[in-house]
């Protein structure tokens, strides 16, 4: 009869033969026959994302977001000119209207698009689906609209910080950034079930 070797369902660690929790995690343990090739254990262990992957991912959305905005730029602008006009506004007060307008549409085409996406069931802008990505809470569930809502206005704490939250996603063991701490989500590789 093949040695037996007892592996945690959550974090694949083995533990000794006798125990009935992980000795590292906590976890309850199951028993598996020993094999030449490794043993893959029951559930995957979540890989996180860290700092550099997660750049370019961010930099692909900033695309996208920019040439969804450049039209409605020029929309709003339009709109907003012609109706001051009308009102018989001074140009430099028509400038004046026209960047708060710009902002505040351009800030809610951002919220709705972050949030949006990653509140959906692919849980990931698509600058993260580009690098098989996707945003969980703290146990890997899919994130509420309010959650998602709330991990994008933190980032206004990672951005303030001089960007040093951001920069914590690169030394934290879970590869948080100061937003994922503060809404309590992670980012994490997807995987493919087999």
């Amino acid at each position: 009869m093949p040695a037996t070797q007892i592996f945690c369902n959550r974090c694949g660690s083995p533990s000794a033969s006798d125990a009935a929790f992980c000795q590292k995690c906590g976890a309850s343990v199951a028993i598996a026959p020993r094999l030449a090739a490794p043993v893959i254990p029951s559930t995957v262990v979540p890989q996180f994302a860290g700092f550099w992957v997660r750049v370019p991912s961010a930099i692909i959305d900033w695309l996208l977001l920019f040439l969804a905005n450049w039209p409605v730029r020029l929309l709003v602008n339009s709109i907003v000119t012609t109706v001051a006009m009308n009102a018989q506004l001074p140009t430099q007060e028509v400038l004046g209207i026209r960047r708060p307008v710009r902002i505040v549409i351009a800030l809610a085409i951002g919220w709705a698009y972050g949030a949006g996406m990653e509140s959906s069931s692919a849980q990931a802008t698509l600058g993260k689906q580009a690098f098989r990505l996707k945003v969980t809470d703290l146990e890997g569930r899919r994130l509420t609209f309010a959650r998602a809502t709330a991990r994008h206005f933190a980032k206004l704490l990672s951005l303030f910080s001089l960007g040093i939250g951001y920069v914590m996603a690169g030394f934290d063991a879970q590869k948080q950034a100061l937003h994922d701490r503060v809404a309590g989500t992670r980012v994490l590789y997807q995987y493919r079930e087999f």
